[in-house]
């Protein structure tokens, strides 16, 4: 798949499913419920960023899918793994799983490199990188830090994808990248900016009808209430169960 492709897809993503502006950044919990994908947020090893599943029963018209995200990482990787699962999930054809290990066939290359791009035109429009940053500063070498940190800032992704993004559109060289991608945080504090894109959370969180469904099913007798604390263990909530 080209990239005008993937920014097209990036683009009617965030326009007609999401129903946002491509100046406006984009709500990860919202893609979340506009597309009806469980997702669950926690702490993880520090070698598995996220994972997606994909699983269509036979007969069935609608498939369920699943994202899973390292709240170890950054806040703004996060939200890169979350867009590049996005992909995955939604556009990728026929596909099962996703999870980050050491085993790379072809298709899963020419796929990763899909979806890290599809991840960086959902997070970083065009339209809405132009529309912030000043004119002058959209040529070569021109950017300044205080426009990177409100790009970065404004849009809630990380340095590296902010500055490759801009590689990409002729605004900058890999010379002078490799004098803004070291000290993000200090920079960010430096100019005032809270720091919490570049920290990890450390959350544990559903997002979805999970717990909603495994209540429901509780409350009707159909499910013990042993089962429904199991169900509610499942999502490692840690949450008294009244």
């Amino acid at each position: 798949m080209n990239k005008l492709v993937l920014e097209n897809l990036a683009n009617e993503f965030r326009t007609r499913e999401l129903q946002i502006s491509l100046f406006e950044p984009v709500s990860i919990h919202k893609a979340l419920r506009t597309t009806g994908i469980l997702c669950s947020f926690r702490p993880l090893d520090d070698d598995i960023s996220g994972m997606a599943i994909k699983i269509q029963h036979e007969g069935e018209q609608q498939a369920h899918r699943f994202m899973l995200i390292n709240t170890n990482d950054i806040y703004c990787k996060q939200r890169f793994t979350a867009c590049h699962e996005f992909y995955h999930l939604l556009y990728q054809q026929n596909f099962s799983k996703s999870v980050d290990d050491s085993e790379y066939s072809r298709t899963k290359e020419r796929e990763e490199r899909n979806a890290n791009i599809f991840a960086s035109f959902l997070l970083l429009p065009e339209a809405g990188l132009k529309m912030l940053a000043p004119v002058e500063e959209q040529r070569k070498d021109r950017i300044t830090l205080g426009t990177i940190l409100k790009l970065e800032q404004h849009f809630r992704c990380s340095r590296a994808t902010l500055l490759y993004r801009l590689k990409d559109l002729g605004w900058i060289s890999e010379e002078l990248i490799s004098s803004y991608i070291e000290n993000v945080k200090r920079s960010a504090n430096e100019y005032g900016y809270n720091t919490s894109l570049y920290e990890s959370t450390g959350i544990t969180e559903i997002c979805g009808d999970y717990n909603i469904k495994a209540r429901g099913l509780f409350d009707k007798g159909l499910i013990s209430r042993s089962k429904y604390v199991s169900l509610i263990d499942d999502m490692q909530l840690n949450k008294e169960v009244k």
